[in-house]
């Protein structure tokens, strides 16, 4: 029997799960002949067999991963850009999700599930400070780990082919519906998404084109080095939006939010605009809304 240390058979592990994905029906001697070039030692012909089948994988305690484009995982990277980040504290590898929205959290908890094919659900556990209550999630994978610690470009090809669960996860992170009330056109809905990493705004603007909608131009909302109530902005601040009524009404049924706030929030609006038009929408918003640090909140 070959014993190998566990992260070279992570390693191996890893390459025979990227052979199966490129061709579906490999066998183990191919796999064998690809793999003999780049590690000195293999595993035997059944190990590889059963991680060949997504049977097992090197270690009992390492959830496998399976990278297989998918809804879930589509939405699992696009929350994690926004939102995740890295925890190596005590040596292990792990994804983590600190956000004050319970449903979002639940629904990044239940995405890390599947993608992780667990059997029981990770859990969503709330912490507390001066500002209020957080829900986190903590995802424990070596594999998913490297695979979301990769540069976008390497696994776009994952996320292109399920773009609704990467915007759903990246909009929920970094996005938020913009209501706007004047006198003259009344209410307004737009949906807004902010980030200071311009290249990963003009992918989810090349998406949201793909799905047929119509997003305006990116534009700069803070250069590097203005002054915020937070300090010096150590990078610019970019804003893409959806401006128009139909494109909101679209996002609102075909992406949504995974925050239930921020998508009765938007669907509010739609509504009252959809009924009454956007001057006698304006009156009645008002009466279940109110401003609260320049955010309008529900009236309970």
């Amino acid at each position: 029997m070959n014993i190998l240390p566990t992260l070279e058979r992570e390693k191996i592990y890893d390459e025979v799960r990227r052979l199966k994905q490129a061709d579906a029906g490999i066998d183990v001697r191919t796999v064998r002949r690809e793999l003999a070039g780049r590690f000195p030692v293999l595993p035997s012909r059944m190990t590889l067999q059963r991680w060949l089948n997504g049977e097992t994988s090197p270690t009992t305690s390492m959830n496998k991963f399976d990278s297989t484009p998918s809804d879930a995982l589509s939405f699992f990277l696009g929350a994690w850009i926004g939102d995740g980040w890295a925890d190596e504290n005590d040596g292990g590898k792990r994804m983590r999700l600190k956000v004050r929205s319970k449903s979002f959290a639940t629904e990044f908890a239940h995405s890390a599930t599947k993608v992780l094919s667990k059997s029981s659900p990770y859990r969503v556990w709330t912490t507390e400070d001066e500002g209020g209550k957080w829900y986190n999630v903590k995802a424990t994978s070596l594999t998913l780990y490297r695979f979301v610690n990769q540069p976008f470009e390497d696994f776009r090809a994952t996320i292109i082919q399920n773009p609704k669960g990467f915007l759903r996860g990246f909009f929920t992170a970094e996005g938020n519906p913009s209501v706007s009330l004047s006198r003259r056109f009344g209410l307004n809905v737009a949906v807004d998404l902010s980030n200071s990493d311009y290249p990963l705004l003009q992918e989810a603007q090349s998406m949201l084109c793909l799905l047929g909608f119509r997003p305006a131009r990116i534009r700069l909302t803070m250069p590097k080095g203005s002054i915020t109530n937070k300090g010096v902005a150590t990078k610019s601040g970019w804003l893409l939006k959806l401006l128009k009524f139909c494109d909101v009404e679209k996002f609102s049924n075909d992406i949504g939010f995974a925050d239930d706030v921020k998508q009765s929030k938007m669907i509010d609006a739609l509504d009252l605009i959809r009924t009454y038009g956007s001057k006698d929408a304006g009156r009645r918003w008002t009466g279940s809304y109110k401003k609260y640090k320049g955010t309008w909140v529900r009236i309970q």
